[in-house]
């Protein structure tokens, strides 16, 4: 908002001094422009960069905690443990920490709102996003009141808070909107919930066209082999898992447990 009431009083000014000391109203015009644009533009340029940086650095410290957690799985599943469960919960609640300091990190964006009219979105929406992962999800709902669908996750969690509140109507709206949106392969998680929230419906007619025009669409593996699973009589075979990570970020399912390696056993003779 402030860059535009400075680019305006710019231009204004720019304009007025014009008058001065040219005649007609063609170069007025121009100095204002010229003006408006060269305040609007660096401050628009520097406020982007401030909140690209803080995001990306958001991001990187919620991208860098997953991977020692990764690893801490990986650790799990080539060691023989009588019992996962308490590790789990660990990862788990340094993942929840992570997540609220992520959270907090944000607040900084405040001072930037008042130089950019999209700031207070582009926030919310990665606070959505993040309240939605540490199922925090009423807190979710409202920042995604005010946020951008710029990006298949986002759509995708708003059509399952929708799902769970069983208006089916947002469900429907949100998915045609998504499909538009996002073309090729970045539409994949959009067609591979709308078909799981259908068959969970009993509509496994409305599924099949559904996933076919998904996977001619987006050309992706688990659309095509759900698609096949339906029109061949197999809806129980309908699996959203071959999405990994994507699809389970929407905690409408769990990956199954990773089991622990047996070490070998034996004696000598």
């Amino acid at each position: 908002m402030l860059t535009l009431i400075i680019g305006a009083l710019t231009a204004t000014a720019c304009a007025f001094l014009a008058t001065l000391l040219l005649d007609g109203w063609f170069f007025p015009g121009l100095a204002g422009v010229a003006g408006f644009l060269a305040v609007t533009v660096p401050l628009n340029l520097w406020v982007k960069r401030r909140l690209e940086a803080i995001f990306q650095g958001i991001q990187s410290k919620i991208g860098d905690n997953q991977a020692v957690m990764q690893r801490k799985v990986n650790m799990m599943a080539n060691k023989m443990m009588s019992s996962t469960k308490g590790i789990q919960r660990q990862i788990e609640k340094q993942q929840v920490a992570v997540i609220k300091e992520a959270l907090n990190d944000l607040d900084c964006v405040g001072a930037l709102q008042k130089w950019n009219l999209l700031a207070e979105r582009q926030s919310n929406t990665l606070r959505g996003q993040l309240c939605f992962q540490i199922r925090e999800f009423d807190k979710a709902d409202t920042y995604f009141e005010r946020s951008l669908a710029f990006d298949p996750l986002t759509v995708a969690m708003k059509m399952t808070r929708a799902y769970k509140k069983d208006d089916l109507a947002t469900v429907e709206k949100l998915f045609k909107r998504g499909k538009r949106r996002f073309k090729g392969e970045k539409g994949a998680l959009i067609y591979a919930l709308y078909a799981w929230i259908l068959l969970k419906q009993d509509r496994v007619e409305d599924a099949i066209p559904i996933l076919e025009a998904g996977k001619d669409k987006t050309e992706d593996l688990t659309l095509r082999t759900n698609w096949e699973h339906l029109v061949n009589g197999r809806p129980r075979s309908f699996s959203n898992a071959g999405l990994g990570d994507m699809w389970y970020a929407l905690q409408l399912e769990t990956p199954k447990a990773v089991r622990a390696k047996q070490r070998g056993g034996g004696h000598r003779r």
